[in-house]
């Protein structure tokens, strides 16, 4: 075989060659592998560990790729329950997965000695010792005890991971005291911090430390004061003494003016006011001339305004008089009560004039006039209680006119009466002349309150 001849077939070895190589690499290349799922995870709450294929891998929010298979994820939290779950990864799709953790519950049993002792629980109070709280979540909690006559506990607790139940015992102390009060006066209403424990004498069993107390009775003055009450001990306040808020009388009379006399002091006239009057019995007496006393016992209690009203009886009666003529002056019992009006309705005669109050017995009316004849006149009486005398026609004599007659002589006397052509006249008492109209030269009419 010639040189060219084997030059040719190399070459025609080494294309054969190549030809069979290029198919295979692809022009030389190497083809890219396909990318793996994402995987991402959230929980509420978050931070719970994920843990898949026996191994923690991160805390939510997690994520990751994974190539395609089943797994099982496991998170954790602490106070929380551990949950798995359950997936499937797919060539080509992403996955997001979202857990919602359940708390670990558990029971609290609260005890205490004694029992009985509330129990406030977040502000509200939900019930007495022995006590269970139930499906308490994971954390910190504290209970207030608070038992009269003992002092206040708190109690504070962490609840377990696991959910296991605790149990809680509580010691109270004591912590009252007694405290003893009298009072003069006795029966006075005790307050303490503004609740009403009872009255005086008082003996109570009280919560030690300072308490605002009030004694307080009607009719007096309310006692304040800040007392220490010390465990285990007695407090004494012995014969508190009330002051007395004074009390006031008021007297009225019917009629008004009456002399009154209280326990037989003499005061001022009615109406009348007493101030300043400590708490008893006390004894009125009225008296008004003219009517009977009136007597009255009252009770002032302290503090309280009395008011006393008496009507008294009268013990006089009174007189009606007519006087005639009218214009007369009238005295009782020589001292003068006034003068008659004429009475249109019966010329001659005074209106009837009333005399009122006048006391039992016998008295005196005596009318008078300057120009009477006589110038008084008496007239006895006597007044009963109750009654009312009537005195009529009580006259005098009084001239009224003066008559001139044409011979000169003047008359002064009363003119009984007119006629035709002539005139009565009387110029004295119980004598009457007549006298013609021809003969008279004037008639001058007198007036008669001269």
């Amino acid at each position: 075989m010639t040189m060219n001849m084997r030059t040719i077939l190399s070459m025609l070895f080494l294309s054969l060659l190549i030809a069979a190589v290029l198919p295979v690499t692809g022009c030389g290349k190497k083809q890219p592998a396909a990318p793996k799922p994402k995987l991402e995870i959230t929980s509420v709450p978050s931070g719970a560990a994920v843990s898949m294929l026996g191994k923690e891998r991160g805390r939510t929010p997690f994520k990751c790729s994974l190539p395609p298979s089943t797994y099982v994820i496991q998170l954790e939290l602490p106070g929380y329950k551990t949950e798995l779950v359950r997936t499937e990864i797919k060539q080509g799709a992403d996955q997001k997965i979202n857990v919602e953790l359940n708390p670990v519950t558990a029971s609290v049993m609260l005890t205490s000695v004694p029992s009985a002792a509330p129990v406030v629980f977040q502000g509200r109070k939900i019930g007495e010792t022995p006590l269970i709280i139930r499906d308490l979540p994971y954390g910190e909690y504290s209970a207030e005890l608070n038992k009269s006559g003992y002092t206040k506990r708190t109690v504070s607790w962490k609840m377990n991971e696991d959910g296991r139940p605790l149990l809680l015992k509580t010691d109270l102390a004591s912590n009252v005291g007694t405290l003893k009060i009298t009072s003069s006066p006795s029966g006075a209403t005790v307050t303490l911090d503004g609740t009403v424990m009872g009255r005086t004498p008082f003996s109570e069993r009280i919560e030690e430390g300072r308490h605002n107390l009030e004694i307080a009775r009607e009719g007096y003055v309310t006692l304040k004061q800040v007392v220490t009450v010390t465990r285990r001990q007695e407090t004494v306040l012995k014969n508190l003494k009330l002051e007395i808020i004074p009390s006031t009388l008021k007297i009225t009379s019917s009629p008004e003016g009456a002399r009154v006399f209280v326990n037989d002091k003499q005061y001022s006239d009615t109406p009348m006011e007493l101030k300043q009057l400590l708490p008893g019995v006390y004894r009125i007496r009225l008296e008004k001339e003219g009517f009977d006393p009136a007597t009255r016992e009252v009770t002032v209690t302290a503090g309280n305004e009395l008011e006393v009203a008496l009507s008294l009886d009268s013990n006089t009666g009174g007189v009606d008089l007519v006087t005639v003529p009218p214009h007369i002056t009238v005295y009782l019992d020589g001292k003068m009560v006034g003068t008659t009006e004429p009475d249109p309705a019966s010329p001659g005669m005074s209106k009837l004039l009333s005399l009122r109050n006048l006391s039992m017995g016998k008295h005196i009316v005596t009318v008078a006039h300057k120009r009477g004849r006589p110038e008084k006149r008496s007239y006895s009486f006597e007044i009963k209680k109750g009654e009312i005398k009537r005195l009529q026609n009580l006259t005098l004599w009084i001239p009224n006119a003066k008559l001139t007659l044409k011979s000169g002589l003047v008359r002064v006397g009363r003119l009984a009466a007119t006629l035709k052509d002539e005139i009565m006249f009387e110029p004295e008492p119980g004598v009457k002349q007549s006298y013609k109209k021809a003969a008279i030269s004037d008639i001058e009419t007198l007036k008669v309150n001269e």
